[in-house]
């Protein structure tokens, strides 16, 4: 079946995880218009204490597009983002940062953030 008109991106259920990279970066966070990116590494604490939540809570939301970038592999974002503390989490709506979050938050304080950027 034909359908000439462009599809609104409105999922019913959960995206997966996209993990970003240098080569997919900005294809991502200017065409997907609801995202959040947790920027972590894998010898961070916190990071791998957030980790868990962060999946979790992706399952909950799906008019958001949950994605990672691992700040190690990816260290020319990092520093034009002046990403200098990881966990951090930045917001994105329609290409724009609306929010950043820094440090690793609980599940609770996560949900809350997410319902005041995507769902006020």
């Amino acid at each position: 079946m034909s359908n000439n008109s462009s599809p609104k991106y409105s999922p019913t259920e959960a995206q997966p995880i996209i993990h970003l990279t240098e080569d997919n970066f900005n294809t991502f966070t200017l065409q997907i218009p609801y995202l959040v990116i947790d920027f972590w590494a894998e010898w961070c604490g916190p990071c791998r204490f957030f980790a868990p939540i962060f999946e979790e809570v992706s399952l909950e939301y799906p008019e958001i597009q949950f994605c990672k970038c691992n700040t190690e592999e990816n260290r020319h974002i990092a520093a034009e983002l002046r990403i200098n503390a990881i966990p951090t989490l930045m917001f994105i709506k329609s290409g724009n940062v609306v929010h950043i979050s820094r440090g690793a938050l609980s599940i609770e304080k996560f949900r809350e953030e997410l319902n005041s950027v995507f769902r006020a």
